[in-house]
């Protein structure tokens, strides 16, 4: 198809970041407003409108908009989702409190786990059994399921999740209790756990039913409104959204899987930095997106971010895994930290300053913002310590109020004693401590040392504090991008439309039908190739990529091992088995030799192809004098306050060399460089930092 113009907006929980593109010119325009938390859909349609004025583009000229939201996400931590009903098989009503039987907290004496989406009133039972080798034990009673339904309806039940035990290994009931519901309530939203998460553990794939049951109603209406609103405008183009994988998905099978998108507008962050690293001439870096409410960190590795199976969302603790509800789905490999520029500082019971995890979000926003915050926050600091320009705030666009940010970290530091820019320098060196603890523990569990890495830094408030960083975490450079306030958004411009499928066939290596499994992998690219020629993929160019989740016999937790390529039956196996140990070697530093290996869950990943997106051939710097002037700004290597040069991103030509301290400023982002490095402009425009001065 073709696409000359293509727009791609991210509602974070402060910011909505959007990006167009040329493809004709290569040129790139970007725009970022505050987000609308009573109704993100509001202010994403009010800076579409300003993005193509801007860009002299109408909406209607546009071929395709790609868009990622955190409504999934929020929906779930807000309980905003439809009034949802479980029907299951009997004797398994309490799956959403029995759980795992584990405790995240072995200390904690009054351990709380979030309450689950499906009251226990609204979850009935009725008589099916099949074994777990997929047999029917008991058939399916529809009189039951008609009762069961006509029973939640009547009490205002407006979704329905089917989650029948061993369904991922036999369907037929799940898809027959379907069909009668519908049949009977055509409104209903109905969603079952064979097409939704085919996979063992009954606990998870209980959980991913029902959430993506809860979300349903609200996501086909979101999705409807802002088709009308779009489509009011002229826009007649493709419409897509964004996966938690980093994939692309039609509004459709978005409709029909909405729990998808639940990390949808992060995995912009983890693709963008993909892309920009392999322009870099660097493929495997560490990706460091830190917005206006949270931090995220990822590992990229060979020019592709990790992926894992399974997302935690609404913790009781919102660092602490296994506190919150398991949603079984492809997500970029990722860590949150609550470390933003809107997360407040607090002086704690013991005395001691803390930063986050709450933020003050768009609403009220930092109190330099001027919409009524009070609280001190990391943006709040940034600008006492002269690091951000009040006037120069999203190019000008928004002006911060330095007293009502003096002020207000003034108050947070006054227990302590401190000032206000004693404090702001505290709140800025406990977030990036914050962060760097939590990347070193996110890169040590997967076997790698963070000094081996760069970080590329974006985000509005990344550029800030990535030096920083970097420096505690003994990194020696740091890569800013071109655009790096809106990096999810423009990540979204690069990302290929892709669909991972998967169902459990579990057994042990020597145990398996493998003419079984090569059956099941075959069905599942064909399914997978189907859902991506729905979205209007051509199959010209569609990429492949197997995995199966494996373990030792025994063991809890499993490790994903790309399959070899062609039949698995014809000797296939033996090289499986083989890499699952070498996998397994190099995560955990030796294998268990002479133990059974076990496959769960098999995976396939079919992609399109990448969009063909030249976001800028080469670094064209706008003519003129790349200093704007000097101001004062905090460095206690120095002593505290100096004058320090700043520069127009903008006219910094490729080639430039710049000794810290400087700091950078461009339209949605400001890049601080601390005395003792070193800043270089690349042929592509990428900034790097040398930290300490390192070639």
């Amino acid at each position: 198809m073709t696409t000359r113009y293509r727009i791609a907006f991210d509602i974070g929980g402060t910011f909505t970041d959007l990006a167009l593109h040329d493809a004709a010119t290569g040129r790139l325009a970007t725009h970022k407003v505050l987000t609308t938390p009573d109704d993100p859909a509001a202010g994403a349609l009010r800076g579409l409108d300003e993005l193509c004025l801007r860009a002299g583009v109408p909406l209607a000229g546009v071929d395709l908009l790609v868009h990622g939201t955190t409504l999934v996400t929020n929906a779930i931590i807000d309980r905003r989702g439809a009034p949802t009903g479980l029907v299951c098989t009997r004797g398994f009503r309490d799956v959403l409190e029995i759980g795992r039987e584990q405790r995240y907290d072995i200390y904690d004496l009054f351990l709380r786990y979030p309450e689950p989406l499906v009251p226990r009133r609204w979850r009935l039972e009725v008589d099916e059994r099949c074994s777990r080798d997929g047999a029917v034990l008991r058939p399916l009673d529809p009189a039951q399921v008609r009762a069961a339904a006509r029973a939640l309806v009547a009490q205002g039940v407006r979704a329905l999740a089917v989650v029948f035990l061993h369904a991922y290994r036999n369907p037929a009931h799940e898809q027959a209790a379907r069909d009668l519901l519908l049949a009977e309530f055509p409104d209903l939203a109905v969603s079952i756990s064979s097409e939704v998460a085919p996979e063992i553990r009954e606990y998870e794939r209980t959980c991913t039913t029902v959430a993506n049951a809860y979300v349903q109603p609200l996501v086909a209406g979101y999705l409807d409104r802002l088709a009308e609103a779009t489509a009011a405008r002229g826009f007649r183009g493709r419409f897509y959204l964004m996966q938690s994988s980093g994939g692309l998905l039609a509004p459709d099978a978005a409709r029909r899987y909405p729990i998808r998108l639940l990390e949808s507008g992060p995995a912009g962050g983890a693709l963008v930095a993909a892309f920009f690293g392999e322009r870099a001439g660097r493929p495997a870096q560490v990706a460091f997106d830190m917005g206006g409410t949270t931090a995220k960190i990822a590992l990229v590795r060979g020019g592709q971010p990790d992926v894992r199976p399974v997302v935690e969302v609404a913790r009781v603790h919102r660092l602490r895994r296994g506190s919150g509800i398991p949603i079984t789905i492809p997500v970029v490999d990722m860590i949150e930290i609550g470390a933003g520029g809107g997360s407040i500082a607090r002086v704690d019971a013991l005395g001691l300053l803390k930063v986050g995890p709450d933020s003050a979000g768009a609403v009220p926003g930092p109190a330099c913002y001027g919409f009524g915050g009070v609280e001190a926050t990391v943006t709040d600091a940034c600008l006492a310590l002269g690091y951000f320009d009040p006037h120069y705030f999203l190019g000008g666009a928004m002006v911060l109020d330095a007293a009502a940010a003096e002020a207000a970290l003034a108050r947070a530091g006054a227990p302590l004693g401190l000032d206000p820019v004693q404090t702001a320098w505290g709140v800025y060196s406990i977030a990036c401590e914050n962060m760097a603890a939590a990347a070193r523990v996110h890169l040590i569990e997967r076997g790698e040392d963070p000094r081996r890495f760069a970080l590329m830094a974006f985000g509005g408030a990344g550029p800030a504090h990535a030096a920083h960083v970097a420096r505690i975490l003994g990194m020696r450079e740091v890569v800013i991008p071109p655009a790096p306030g809106v990096a999810s958004a423009i990540g979204f411009l690069v990302a290929p439309a892709s669909v991972e499928v998967a169902r459990s066939l579990p057994g042990e290596l020597d145990a398996l039908d493998w003419h079984a499994v090569d059956a099941l992998l075959a069905d599942l690219e064909a399914r997978g190739r189907t859902l991506l020629a729905q979205a209007g993929v051509a199959p010209e160019g569609v990429r492949v990529e197997r995995r199966a989740e494996m373990r030792f016999a025994g063991q809890f937790h499993d490790i994903a091992v790309p399959l070899p390529p062609g039949p698995l039956a014809d000797g296939g196996a033996a090289d499986l088995q083989r890499q699952f140990v070498a996998s397994y070697r190099t995560l955990y530093g030796h294998s268990l030799d002479g133990y059974r290996v076990q496959a769960l869950n098999w995976r396939v990943l079919v992609t399109g192809s990448r969009p063909e997106a030249a976001l800028v051939a080469a670094w064209t710097p706008t003519p003129g004098e790349p200093r704007k002037g000097v101001r004062r700004a905090y460095f206690p290597e120095r002593g505290g306050f100096v004058e320090v040069p700043v520069f127009d991103r903008y006219r910094l030509p490729a080639g430039a060399a710049i000794a810290g301290p400087a700091i950078i400023e461009e339209r949605e982002a400001t890049t601080v460089v601390a005395p003792g490095d070193r800043l270089t402009v690349d042929p592509h425009g990428h900034l790097l930092i040398a930290v300490g001065g390192h070639a």
